[in-house]
């Protein structure tokens, strides 16, 4: 009986990542969820303006989101950001054929959202300015480094995530199951033969 459960549960740990792979895929997220997002330059003060900037500063997928308050409050829409990015010249992690980039977006809802062309791993001077109510103001250049280490979001990837927890708990299983039986043998005595459990009762002849 337990052989049979150890193989149904080593079944159900094989199959349970071609399981989650049949089912209908969602769209695919174009705002990345926070747990993949970093804090790039907090608390950044720029004349009455507060620039509050997170995102993915991944190799080839570079994801800012700038959030830009007055006062305490929102930026109205449609307060004009830009970014210039520039690779550094200088130090040990200048990028590799890194190119400026320079673009502009309009804020909604207090956020404006880049998404620079850059490639290249190593450190970006990053400038920002915002033309808006309040007046126009730029950033001094923040250096943000770009980190090459992270791995792919393909469904491969996503799948291993899942399908390792599930093999690590199920070989666990099996190796204390087995165990289990192993303990629970009676050990054979010297002709060869298993001993049985309890006492045998002798009869007086």
């Amino acid at each position: 009986m337990q052989f049979v459960q150890l193989s149904f549960t080593l079944l159900f740990g094989l199959m349970a990542p071609g399981l989650f792979s049949a089912q209908p895929m969602s769209a695919p997220i174009v705002n990345p969820p926070r747990q993949q997002m970093q804090t790039v330059i907090p608390n950044l003060l720029v004349g009455p303006y507060l620039l509050n900037v997170t995102g993915k500063t991944f190799a080839g997928d570079v994801f800012l989101d700038v959030a830009v308050t007055v006062n305490g409050q929102p930026v109205p829409d449609g307060t004009s950001i830009t970014l210039a990015a520039d690779p550094t010249t200088t130090g040990d992690s200048i990028p590799a054929g890194g190119s400026p980039v320079d673009m502009t977006a309009a804020t909604a809802a207090g956020h404006a959202r880049f998404i620079p062309d850059i490639p290249s791993d190593g450190d970006w001077m990053i400038t920002l300015s915002v033309a808006g109510a309040g007046g126009d103001d730029i950033t001094p250049a923040q250096k943000v480094g770009i980190d090459p280490h992270r791995p792919a979001d393909t469904l491969v990837y996503a799948l291993s995530m899942i399908a390792i927890p599930i093999v690590t708990v199920t070989l666990l299983v099996v190796f204390f199951s087995l165990r289990h039986i192993e303990l629970e043998r009676w050990p054979a005595d010297p002709k060869g033969r298993p001993r049985q459990s309890g006492h045998s009762s002798s009869t007086v002849g």
